[in-house]
């Protein structure tokens, strides 16, 4: 006998299906048996157990389609054998479309990819389900004529085929098992005398229907609960119960076939769930032809309009908290469905975790991510690469090698210092742990043994594993990999991850570790059993690896007993939920706008169903499915209903409410729609951490709400240091010590700097702060980059002016002048840069290009040398306390000194009768030009300053000398522009300007011709017109240089208080500089591009002066106060 319950949601028909097994449980019936969806399982158990206590629930059989195979074959037999699971399914798809790869024409290209793989076992699926077999494609493509629908089915088909003969060897694909059970029970009357209840379904597969029919044969009652309304109206196939409804007709064609007895129709009314008069209305009216409506504001359905999900998630989890403080509810009351997940994944959930709300999220994970999954992954790319380092640290930071965090920031540091990849990382490191260094010392030498330990700690395991991959079989592989991880102990470091991660309160990440064991496990079972001793490349069997991982997923199931429920519309089947949250109600999303997927087109399969192919239903169909899945969404809640959506994605594009708010409104007129700006302040407040960013997000604004939340904040000792923080961060308030004790601490009482720490401290204090005070500097290849390229030509022009006169320069032909240099690099290169031995190609022809640049800036050097006064007298000159000058020392007010310390390129002197006169000199790499300017600002005073000591303290090295000035010598090949047919003179008189000497020079007729005798300005930045300079830009006078003198010192003082005091605040150079442009220390101190900077101004050479001149004389007139007070 055939029964269905008839009902809408909420009617009571699972109830009623409840009380009818129980109540032929208490008159003694033996085979009852309920049949329910798969995820509904375990809640009617549960169910069962409470309304009928453990004795009489213990009658009755909860069972799925899944678990009614178990359970008819362990009595019938059929269980034996070795079943496929989805990673078994992924490598024999994959290898049955290698075996047809020749027949096909359509796929052939992506044969080999993992996305067809996928898209082959879609449609694989959908065709078991709906009973269609590789020879129903087959003749479906024959009645086809020629083109891409005949080749589409015609090549799945073959494909099909294929991977139906590889299973059939020796294998179980679960797919089947619906046929096989139907196979089975077409032989046995295992339901003869069953009472069995079908409940929860909306409709039924084609496999599931054939088994169903058998069970209808044989059972001598059969109950089925189906959600129908009562409407005898015709709807087409599109009404919102069609899709049900055309599932009681089969059944009923099904009964009438085999002539099985239908008894009426229990028909339910409607409402019985619903607690109040505004939830009966909306089941009785949604997604319906019916216009009933309700002018009344309904008190018990909500909908709200965020801005986007990160509002939208927020609303959701404040109200939550409200219903449960306010309203007693309990958190496993309520449930929040939207109708996918994964969009909300990361954003729902942080958001609940912030109020403190426990929730259970049915959010399937990717395996491919997973630590241990990315160990393997790894370790195969990795031999397989050669050893390239980006797998080889991908897989040391998984956690789980014997290596720690530390250890493996120093091989990362050193593979990063000298580029390391591929085989090298198989031979012993010999190249010094601290780059380009000239000598190796003890403490080298015992840091580089421990890195080759660490080497061979990690690279041992990977060479057998390396070996073990050439047995070429696909179990042998699978064992090499199994081996892999017992010599890696990631068995017990993967035990180690899970204590800690149990210790820090992350239970479910803990079992997850375990979890991930087990099913690598399998994975690897299931390779060796498919692939057994089939012969594979590693390439190809990694493949096949990556392709079973990427197709797995681990899921979870709820660990607490009180927790709100988070689920897909199509996955989620919650228990009774007194309040309901409907999330992302936008327009084609909930309900979904059903897109063409898979292998064929709507219309093709149009075509194919309406050929006999009993595939799934059309675009049309679906779009009804939507609607009913929206509608078992709305009605599910017993008491509360929340809909929200968001008016624009994260991109910032505008989104629209869907048919959910728009039916909701239309049953419900007067229902407004509410958003944040409506809500209550005290309904913002239910938990402290986002009470907390709330007070942070209104801290400007001074208002009573905000001083009442900076109060509380204030009172709580756990929120101390971040309320501090915001009150900083709000108030733009510098960065700086708050004892500045611990400044004097760090920097000391008495400073030594050099003068590029100056420019540094100038340009940003708190890069001055990070590098010279924490110590924090970037990690650097050793490469031959723009400083190493500047070492070595500091380094040629030094020995070069040292061994040769200019006259001598001058005079040399261009190869002899190149075997110099060349002779001097080989000896660079050996002492400095670890000899020529294992250098690349790029890098001996970036040195043969440097030898050619410093022969022409030598003979350039020479030709200024032999017609100048000035003779060099020292270079690389070492100036600090006991070197070769001692340093500018100055006195810091409240006590101590700060001294200047540093190096000097290159000192000339000219001795004249009026004198002698001494000029500094450095060797500019790079691009950057002397701006008087800048010195007002605390920048580009480096020379200034060492000519400033050589005057002051050089007496006992020169004698008494005058300063002639400062020079900056370009030390790079000058780019020239030129045009066809220009002359070599031309060239060469341009190249002879882009490499003029700038800087700043003693405004005497005596100096500048003793620098160049005809004074034209061919050398330096200055030429003599009628005896006097043609242009102040770049001369100053005795009087001028001192004023400048006395405002680098106080600039050099006024750094050395700041310091002490704590300030090192990130207010950055800008305008004519941009100290943040390559700064490595920006994700550190935050600055904003529209936060606080200090504007470098470009002035010209007499605003400069008059600046200096007047702080000179006010400071002058000052002191001459101080002595007559």
């Amino acid at each position: 006998m055939l029964q269905f319950v008839e009902g809408t949601s909420g009617s009571g028909k699972t109830d009623t299906i409840r009380h009818m097994l129980m109540e032929k449980a208490k008159t003694g019936e033996e085979k009852l048996l309920l049949l329910v969806p798969e995820q509904n399982s375990f809640e009617n158990e549960r169910a069962m157990l409470r309304l009928m206590g453990p004795k009489e629930a213990g009658r009755i059989t909860v069972t799925s389609f899944t678990r009614m195979v178990d359970l008819v074959m362990r009595q019938t037999g059929g269980l034996a054998g070795r079943r496929l699971n989805d990673s078994g399914r992924s490598i024999l798809m994959s290898l049955a479309l290698s075996q047809v790869k020749e027949e096909l024409v359509l796929y052939q290209k992506q044969s080999g990819s993992r996305e067809l793989v996928e898209l082959m076992l879609s449609a694989l699926k959908e065709f078991k389900m709906c009973g269609i077999r590789p020879e129903d494609l087959k003749a479906a493509a024959d009645r086809l004529e020629e083109g891409n629908l005949r080749k589409k089915i015609r090549e799945t088909g073959l494909v099909m085929a294929a991977y139906e003969a590889l299973v059939s060897q020796s294998y179980i694909d679960p797919l089947d098992d619906l046929t096989r059970l139907k196979n089975v029970l077409e032989a046995t009357p295992f339901f003869k005398g069953y009472t069995v209840m079908v409940d929860a379904f909306s409709g039924f597969t084609a496999q599931e229907l054939e088994v169903l029919s058998l069970v209808l044969r044989q059972a001598k009652e059969t109950v089925i609960s189906v959600c129908v309304d009562q409407d005898p109206a015709k709807d087409n196939g599109m009404g919102l119960f069609s899709p049900v409804k055309k599932t009681v007709r089969q059944l009923r064609r099904i009964a009438k076939d085999y002539h099985i007895p239908l008894a009426p129709p229990i028909r339910l009314p409607h409402g019985k769930r619903f607690q109040n008069e505004e939830l009966k209305l909306l089941e009785q009216v949604i997604y319906r032809q019916e216009r009933l409506e309700s002018g009344e504001v309904p008190g018990h359905i909500v909908l709200y309009n965020a801005s986007d999900i990160y509002e939208e998630a927020d609303f959701v989890a404040r109200r939550i908290q409200k219903l449960v403080q306010e309203e007693g509810y309990r958190y496993r009351e309520i449930t929040v469905i939207a109708r996918e997940t994964e969009s909300y994944r990361g954003v729902l959930d942080a958001a609940l975790e912030s109020y403190g709300i426990p929730y259970f999220m049915d959010q399937p994970e990717p395996l491919e991510e997973k630590p241990l999954m990315t160990l393997v992954l790894s370790a195969l790319e990795c031999v397989q690469s050669g050893y390239r380092s980006d797998e080889l640290f991908r897989l040391l930071k998984t956690g789980l090698t014997e290596l720690q965090t530390e250890e493996i920031a120093a091989l990362e540091n050193y593979a990063l210092l000298w580029n390391l990849s591929g085989r090298r990382w198989l031979e012993p490191f010999t190249m010094h742990p601290r780059g380009f260094s000239p000598e190796m010392t003890e403490e080298d030498q015992k840091k580089l043994e421990g890195l080759n330990r660490l080497r061979e700690t990690v690279m041992e395991p990977l060479a057998q594993f390396e070996e073990s991959l050439r047995s070429g079989t696909g179990k042998g592989i699978a064992y090499g990999v199994y081996q892999l991880l017992e010599r890696l102990n990631a068995a017990q470091n993967i035990r180690r991850m899970a204590d800690e991660l149990e210790n820090m309160g992350e239970w479910n990440l803990a079992q997850e570790q375990i979890r991930l064991w087990d099913m690598l496990m399998e994975i690897l079972d299931q390779m060796a059993l498919v692939l057994k001793e089939q012969h594979l490349s590693p390439r190809r069997w990694s493949e096949l690896f990556q392709l079973v991982v990427q197709s797995e997923e681990i899921a979870f199931i709820p660990q607490g007993v009180d927790e709100v429920s988070v689920g897909g519309a199509d996955r989620s089947r919650p228990a009774a939920p007194r309040a309901v949250f409907l999330i992302g109600a936008e327009e084609g999303e909930f309900p979904r706008t059903p897109v063409s997927a898979g292998v064929f087109s709507d219309a093709e399969r149009r075509l194919m169903i309406s050929m006999g192919l009993p595939l799934y239903d059309s675009l049309e169909k679906l779009a009804v499915e939507e609607r009913y899945l929206a509608y078992m969404a709305a009605v599910s809640p017993s008491e509360r209903l929340f809909v929200s959506y968001a008016s624009s994605d994260l991109s910032g594009g505008a989104r629209s409410p869907s048919s959910l708010v728009r039916e909701v409104r239309k049953i419900f007129p007067e229902c407004p729609v509410a958003d944040r700006s409506q809500e209550a302040f005290s309904d913002l407040l239910w938990s402290p951490e986002p009470a907390f960013e709330l007070a942070a997000s209104l801290w400007r604004e001074p208002s009573e709400r905000e001083e009442t939340l900076k109060r509380y904040f204030g009172g709580l000792p756990e929120y101390q240091d971040r309320l501090e923080a915001v009150g900083r961060a709000a108030s733009e308030e510098p960065i700086a010590f708050q004892n500045p004790e611990n400044a004097q601490k760090l920097f000391g009482s008495n400073l030594r700097v050099s003068a590029s720490q100056i420019e540094k401290y100038y340009l940003c204090r708190f890069q001055y702060f990070c590098r010279y005070g924490l110590g924090a500097k970037e990690r650097k290849p050793a490469v031959f980059d723009a400083l190493e390229y500047g070492s070595v030509m500091h380094y040629l022009l030094e020995n070069m002016l040292r061994a040769f006169s200019g006259e001598a320069l001058a005079s040399m032909k261009k190869q002899e002048l190149l075997a110099e240099i060349r002779r001097l690099l080989d000896s660079y290169v050996e002492t400095n840069l670890g000899g020529w031995e294992e250098k690349s190609p790029r890098f001996r022809y970036l040195l043969a290009r440097l030898a050619d640049t410093a022969q022409m800036l030598l003979s350039h050097l020479g030709k200024e040398l032999a017609q100048s006064d000035f003779v060099p007298a020292d270079f690389e000159l070492s100036i600090g306390k006991g070197k070769e000058l001692e340093p500018l020392v100055l006195e810091i007010p409240g006590g101590g000194q700060i001294s200047v310390e540093g190096k000097i390129d290159r000192v000339d002197v000219m001795e004249k009768p009026s004198g002698k006169y001494i000029r500094v000199v450095d060797y500019k790499t790079g691009s950057k030009d002397f701006k008087l300017s800048d010195v007002l600002y605390g920048l580009n005073m480096q020379m200034l300053l060492y000519l400033d000591t050589v005057w002051k303290n050089g007496k006992s090295r020169y004698g008494s000398v005058l300063p002639a000035g400062i020079l900056y010598v370009p030390a790079a090949r000058p780019s020239v522009s030129a045009q066809w047919g220009d002359s070599g003179e031309k060239l060469e008189k341009e190249r002879d300007k882009k490499l003029r000497m700038n800087g700043l020079v003693l405004d005497d007729p005596e100096v500048i011709t003793g620098m160049e005798k005809q004074a034209q300005g061919v050398f330096i930045p200055v030429a003599l017109k009628n005896g006097e300079p043609a242009k102040l830009d770049s001369v100053a006078n005795l009087a001028q240089l001192g004023a400048l003198t006395k405002k680098m010192e106080k600039l050099v003082v006024d750094m050395a208080c700041s310091l002490r005091q704590g300030d090192v605040d990130a207010e950055p150079a800008a305008g004519e500089y941009d100290a943040c442009a390559y700064c490595p220390y920006g994700p550190v101190c935050g600055h904003e591009p529209e936060g606080r900077s200090r504007l470098v101004e470009k002035l010209d050479r007499n605003q400069v002066m008059a600046a200096v001149q007047e702080e000179a004389q006010e400071k002058e007139e000052a002191y001459e106060q101080t002595k007559l007070d």
